[in-house]
């Protein structure tokens, strides 16, 4: 099958770009202390996170347990679960993860660890914890050293297994100014170090200690507390990555939609917020200088200045993210150059619970 034989909207992965990017990210963490512990809610595909397990990382960081799950079933892991898990349903499914796959799950409160120790009881077997740290997102995480060693000490009085501490400095990893953006990755990174050091002199150094995203990749990659980097949108540098940091590689990832309607300067596309999302910012043309300035539910309306573009055409545009975008859709048509070499399905599309 040839690319434009494929019915639009569709997800289109580059091959060639992907494995660019994965050898990439892999070279920069071979040899180093810290190592590369992917995510899995960009790709959201068994066949990516296999490519990337090969070339060097140490384990999947995954967002939800249906992700993990995903995982699980394929044989991948070990899984980091970089949320805290809530309520019976979940804490069983968490366990019945941990028994097929190596799984570490994270608490950040007494909560957590009471939940988790109840599941530790109805499973017959413990599971191994980190404790998740503020560093400036104000998500989830402990406040303070003093609570985070509180916590560790808690872990230890029963049967959960402690194994370190993770910190996101996730409000840094999109800005775009370089100087703003390692200054404050530095502050986050700083903070999560206090905690390390809490730790280390209350006797319970942290065998783990995970950070990082593809924005700051290279600053948590070379921080001397950090173990584990968790970069996951490095595998298809999305609109917004490229903007921030276009060192880091191509876009391999791009939708392929067809032009509806050609009326003067309004231009249509087959591609609204059902299959393409926008929260940070238009997508642009893969190729051509285009961009969508705005959608609605079926319809994308392009901003193509003088492009002659006649109804009909198939076009590609790169999605600014690609996580939301990824998550609308069942497969990719993977390529190599124009020509489909596989579909993929998505298996961790919606699986949010």
């Amino acid at each position: 099958m040839h690319k434009s034989d494929i019915d639009t909207p569709a997800l289109i992965l580059d091959l060639d770009l992907v494995e660019d990017n994965i050898a990439r990210m892999g070279e920069y963490f071979r040899g180093r202390p810290q190592k590369l512990r992917p995510h899995f809610k960009t790709p959201k595909t068994p066949e990516i996170a296999r490519r990337q397990l090969a070339a060097g990382a140490i384990g999947i960081t995954a967002a939800k347990l249906g992700e993990a799950e995903v995982l699980a079933r394929a044989g991948l892991g070990p899984i980091l679960i970089a949320n805290q898990i809530a309520g019976v349903t979940k804490i069983d499914r968490l366990f019945a993860i941990a028994a097929r796959v190596d799984t570490i799950a994270t608490v950040e409160s007494e909560f957590n660890i009471h939940e988790l120790e109840r599941g530790c009881a109805r499973a017959g077997r413990a599971i191994d914890v980190i404790i998740e740290v503020d560093t400036g997102m104000h998500r989830c995480g402990t406040d303070s050293p003093a609570e985070t060693v509180e916590l560790a000490k808690r872990i230890g009085r029963g049967p959960l297994n402690y194994r370190g501490v993770m910190g996101y400095e996730g409000h840094a990893v999109l800005l775009p100014d370089r100087e703003k953006r390692e200054t404050t990755a530095r502050e986050a990174l700083t903070v999560l170090s206090r905690h390390v050091a809490a730790l280390r002199g209350a006797g319970l150094p942290p065998a783990i200690v995970s950070a990082g995203g593809t924005g700051t990749y290279d600053i948590a990659g070379s921080w001397p507390d950090v173990t584990e980097v968790q970069a996951g949108s490095y595998v298809f540098m999305d609109g917004a990555y490229r903007r921030v940091r276009p060192d880091l590689g191509m876009s391999a990832l791009t939708l392929l939609t067809t032009v509806i309607s050609r009326r003067g300067d309004r231009m249509i596309i087959d591609a609204g917020m059902k299959s393409l999302t926008n929260e940070f910012g238009p997508p642009a043309g893969k190729t051509l200088p285009l961009k969508v300035a705005r959608l609605s539910e079926e319809h994308g309306h392009l901003a193509a200045g003088d492009l002659e573009i006649a109804p009909g055409t198939k076009i590609e545009v790169v999605p600014s993210h690609g996580d939301t975008t990824i998550n609308l859709h069942s497969e990719y048509y993977v390529v190599r150059g124009d020509e489909v070499v596989a579909i993929w399905p998505i298996e961790g599309a919606r699986a949010y619970r």
